[in-house]
């Protein structure tokens, strides 16, 4: 495969991704007296742009009027509902620092596998090496899908075919499940690219 089509696939990918992404973020909506009519374009200092994906899709296009007929957008995304005296709220799932036990026989097995205690601080980091960068920029892609997920985002440094990570739960101010959870998922997803 020559380097251009690598690269287009490369670009494809990451669009991919990113509006998957950006999808699961918030729903932005079109809204105006003219949004029909321009529902499939964009005006931009007297120059029409198409399918501008990013601030808003289809899907959450809408037929709304205004006052003034200016066209605005409006963040759909709801993290709470307030309904008489009851608030609903999305609460993120707290977790707790490995107890002694837990470092036994959860972290143990993942030490044997690669991973080292980081010096100076309660964390663990391991190093991935890959064919190409193209290979270590999907497996870090892939490990992004996860970690957004959960919401627990590792520390990691990519340079060319080698990606290095560290995890560690700040919240709890060292180790967690969520660590354990995410170096599993690396060495797994790491093993597609072998």
């Amino acid at each position: 495969m020559s380097l251009a089509k690598r690269y287009t696939q490369c670009i494809f990918n990451f669009r991919k991704v990113a509006s998957s992404l950006l999808a699961n973020k918030g729903k932005w909506q079109l809204l105006g007296a003219d949004a029909k009519e321009r529902a499939n374009r964009w005006i931009v200092s007297g120059e029409q742009c198409s399918n501008i994906s990013v601030l808003y899709t289809t899907a959450t296009r809408v037929e709304a009027s205004t006052d003034s007929g200016q066209r605005r957008f409006v963040n759909t995304q709801q993290k709470s509902i307030t309904s008489a005296n009851t608030t609903t709220a999305k609460k993120r799932k707290m977790v707790a620092k490995l107890s002694e036990q837990e470092r036994t026989e959860k972290l143990q097995p993942l030490l044997d596998a690669g991973w080292s205690l980081v010096n100076g601080r309660d964390a663990i980091i391991k190093e991935f090496i890959f064919s190409d960068f193209n290979q270590a920029f999907s497996f870090m892609t892939g490990v992004a899908l996860l970690a957004e997920k959960i919401n627990h985002h590792p520390e990691w440094f990519n340079c060319y075919n080698k990606v290095q990570v560290t995890l560690s739960t700040h919240d709890v101010g060292g180790l967690s499940s969520q660590d354990i959870r995410m170096a599993t998922y690396f060495d797994t997803h790491a093993k597609l690219f072998n």
